[in-house]
């Protein structure tokens, strides 16, 4: 019965101490835990800072562009936010990419701005990420998204070395691209016919606030590029004007135009 005893009490001291261990041991995870957050926390950086005023009070507040940094020496950012110092904040569905900013312009002549908020993708396509945002309201509404500008162009070439382009089916505008030098086609091959190459117009390139002093307001522009056959050949440009519309509620089409690239012309 002593030996029983004796055994009993051992397991006693054995089972405490396990919960010792055990304790500190959870103890020194949660002492931990906070280090551990704090060396995977991602780090905002202040991309930008403007002042605006962005309603009819006429109060000026500070807009801020933060982003994480991919990497340490990197110069393309995620995590993109916009914040205002009224406590508002604006994530971009595109929340990434170099050269993120913000500018404020009055698109709708109500003589307060919204926000113009612009990130690049980087490589040689040269693309770019475009927001307009109203933030008339609490709640910052979405005037323009890069992403829901419709592309209405398709391109061809003809057997006569012409570039066509057109609008909906119809024909937009010719490119005149015969004459090259056949030592300029060489790296293509000795082929100087076009009409097995496929050219075809950009999504959207680029966009610029443009402003129109009869209105005293801004449009915006917007850029495609004309591709012979890949980004490094562009043959000319295509620019839609748009205009804030009061009645329709969006940016609505004002002015098309063309501009050529014969400098930066790549013959096949």
């Amino acid at each position: 019965m002593l030996a029983h005893n004796i055994a009993e009490k051992d397991k006693t001291k054995r089972m405490r101490k396990v919960a010792l261990v055990l304790v500190a041991f959870v103890c020194a995870i949660l002492t931990a835990m906070p280090q551990v957050c704090a060396a995977t926390a991602k780090t905002q950086e202040i991309l930008c800072v403007i002042s605006a005023v962005l309603d009819d009070t006429g109060v000026e507040q500070t807009v801020k562009v933060a982003g994480v940094r991919y990497s340490e020496y990197s110069q393309y950012f995620t995590d993109i936010k916009i914040l205002i110092s009224d406590g508002r904040e604006i994530i971009p569905s595109t929340d990434e990419g170099y050269g993120a900013g913000i500018a404020a312009f009055d698109f709708k002549g109500e003589g307060y701005d919204q926000l113009f908020y612009f990130a690049s993708s980087g490589g040689s396509g040269g693309y770019g990420y475009f927001y307009v945002f109203d933030c008339a309201k609490e709640k910052p509404e979405v005037m323009f998204d890069f992403r829901k500008f419709k592309n209405v162009y398709t391109a061809e070439y003809t057997d006569d070395n012409r570039l066509n382009v057109y609008s909906g089916g119809e024909l937009f505008l010719t490119y005149a691209v015969s004459g090259c030098e056949k030592k300029e086609s060489s790296r293509y091959g000795e082929k100087t016919n076009y009409s097995d190459v496929k050219p075809y117009v950009t999504d959207l390139n680029f966009v610029e606030p443009v402003f129109v002093y009869a209105l005293n307001r801004y449009r915006l522009n917007v850029w495609q590029n004309v591709i012979g056959r890949a980004q490094t050949d562009v043959v000319g440009r295509i620019i839609t004007t748009l205009s804030w519309g009061a009645e329709t509620g969006c940016f609505d089409t004002f002015l098309t135009a063309s501009v050529s690239s014969s400098e930066n012309r790549r013959c096949f």
